[in-house]
């Protein structure tokens, strides 16, 4: 599987998720969080994938 993107509301970017982990909301739809993988961001990203 390759690496999901996401935006980085923090430094307004795109790019891979960093220690993304598959969280399934209580709706059903599953998500991959973790952290924006730009140098010195810290950054939450949050994605809805299929």
């Amino acid at each position: 599987m390759s690496a999901v993107e996401g935006y980085c509301m923090k430094c307004k970017s795109y790019g891979p998720i960093k220690d993304g982990k598959k969280i399934v909301m209580s709706n059903g739809r599953t998500r991959m969080a973790g952290f924006c993988s730009q140098e010195g961001c810290t950054g939450k990203i949050s994605k809805i994938i299929a």
